[in-house]
């Protein structure tokens, strides 16, 4: 049972890497990846954090204006790790180029080392954390298999973001806290990680705060080697982000970063506005359009999966469920009030992206993956399959916006005010 357990749980990761490597895409073709390009091309050919040299620096507008130099206005350590692969990248192959006419690119070879290879990783930590928690081996492969294929990780596993492997980091970091807690060595790691998340991705540090939170609640005497680790990462974060804008701060905290001619966002945090009608907007975020759950409808049963946990008094991931409850109602709220765009155009909402796994892990505790109420499988597979077709969908083209297979619509002045929309077009 235990080669077959391993032998499937390989098989899954590889299967992930087998339909995520041949789809990565050629170029950036959104302001998000192309402001990443540009950074890493000016760290490696030109040594410096300024863009203005670079390929795409035109193209983007995810940019900051400091002393008459332009910045990409993205966490600063995951490009560092991207100018590293870059180089590497070219030492091997010094024709490689990630300019927009390049005849060797090296933006896919990017995309496939930096967020396919981070999200076939957590899937095989998952079927791990699954099989830890005594889910039959069938089980288990079929419920990482729906986090790889029907989750928004697949379609952002194709493209350059910071958003899959934070995911990653932050999921890892849950996984050694709860299932390697004796080990400090383990417990050092995993404040490395969550830290890392929240130096990828700000949006990522609400996850890495529910983790944090565990870390507080289970670890007591061995907290402080979490806390070491997570120190780590975020010196690095400073020392970054004080080269690129004399602050400790992210750049696209320095709001007048965003007050130039031309300049697409307003001069407030990270260029973020609020929503003209809060319900409107939350209803689109969660079910409608940009739908949370009308791309990725299997969370809303792995959410049912971490309440059902949390109100289970004995069971031994009772806290963890509390915490990553708690954090994604956080994190809902907050993307429902403080922000205005749903993520800009893209596939869903790809703000949601670094709470995927850990919310998605609780999955095997809820039916029908956790053996009871078998007939629930009749729901489970159709909405398994369309979540897969929808992200397949994403993953032909991840920075355009897409409309869900099923979505909710919303019409507040005829009865029933509530309905639903069939968007697949078949051949």
């Amino acid at each position: 049972m235990k080669w077959n357990s391993s032998l499937i749980g390989a098989l899954v990761v590889v299967l992930f890497v087998l339909i995520t490597f041949p789809l990565a895409h050629a170029h950036p073709a959104s302001w998000n990846d192309m402001a990443r390009v540009a950074a890493i091309e000016s760290l490696v050919e030109r040594g410096t954090w300024a863009i203005d040299d670079a390929s795409w620096v035109e193209e983007t507008k995810d940019k900051i204006l400091l002393d008459g130099k332009f910045y990409s206005d993205k966490m600063p350590v995951f490009t560092v790790i991207g100018a590293g692969v870059y180089a590497g990248l070219r030492l091997v192959a010094p024709n490689v180029s990630l300019a927009p006419a390049c005849a060797a690119c090296a933006y896919p070879w990017l995309v496939r080392l930096l967020v396919a290879l981070p999200a076939a990783l957590a899937l095989a930590l998952m079927f791990d954390f699954a099989r830890r928690q005594n889910v039959p081996v069938w089980i288990a492969g079929v419920g990482t298999l729906t986090l790889g294929i029907g989750t928004m990780l697949f379609p952002f596993s194709t493209v350059l973001n910071h958003h899959v492997p934070a995911a990653g980091a932050v999921w890892a970091s849950f996984y050694l806290l709860a299932t390697r807690r004796a080990d400090r060595r383990a417990i050092f790691c995993a404040g490395v990680l969550a830290a890392l998340a929240l130096s990828f991705d700000v949006l990522a540090g609400v996850v890495a705060a529910t983790v944090g939170g565990i870390a507080v609640l289970r670890l007591r005497r061995d907290l402080v080697f979490f806390a070491l680790g997570g120190v780590i990462p975020l010196a690095f974060t400073a020392l970054f982000d004080y080269q690129i804008a004399g602050t400790l701060l992210p750049p696209y905290t320095v709001t007048n970063g965003y007050a130039y001619p031309g300049s697409a966002f307003p001069a407030t945090f990270a260029g973020n506005g609020t929503p003209d009608d809060y319900a409107a907007y939350a209803f689109r975020m969660f079910l409608g359009g940009k739908g949370l759950f009308a791309f990725n409808p299997l969370l809303l049963l792995a959410f049912a999966g971490a309440v059902r946990v949390a109100l289970t008094r004995r069971h031994p991931l009772r806290l963890e469920a509390v915490s990553v409850a708690l954090g994604f109602i956080f994190l809902c709220a907050y993307l429902a009030t403080q922000t205005g765009n749903y993520g800009g155009q893209a596939y869903g909402e790809r703000w949601f992206i670094p709470a995927i796994p850990l919310v998605g892990a609780f999955i095997f505790f809820a039916p029908p993956l956790d053996g009871k109420h078998p007939w629930l499988w009749l729901a489970f597979a159709p909405l398994l399959i369309i979540s897969a077709i929808s992200s397949w969908q994403g993953a032909q083209a991840p920075w355009q916006d897409h409309l869900p297979v099923l979505q909710m619509t919303r019409d507040v002045n005829k009865f029933p005010y509530l309905g639903f929309r069939w968007n697949l077009r078949l051949p």
